[in-house]
């Protein structure tokens, strides 16, 4: 079972790569930069409580656990 600090870790690594590349389909569908950070962090902030959410779950089911 993960602790919940090794699942806040991995859900921030997680983000990071999303909110990366969220930026980045802003970017191309020709957003500016002050556009494209907005909503980049609000989508990817409420994401992440949902991800730190779903992993905890997770750990309680014993389904697929040796």
């Amino acid at each position: 079972m993960d602790t919940k600090k090794r699942t806040l870790v991995k859900a921030i690594i997680y983000r990071i790569w999303i909110l990366s590349t969220t930026y980045i389909m802003f970017l191309i569908t020709g957003k500016s930069f002050s556009d494209a950070i907005l909503p980049t962090l609000g989508i990817n902030s409420f994401w992440m409580i949902g991800y730190i959410i779903y992993e905890r779950i997770w750990q309680k089911i014993k389904w697929g656990k040796h």
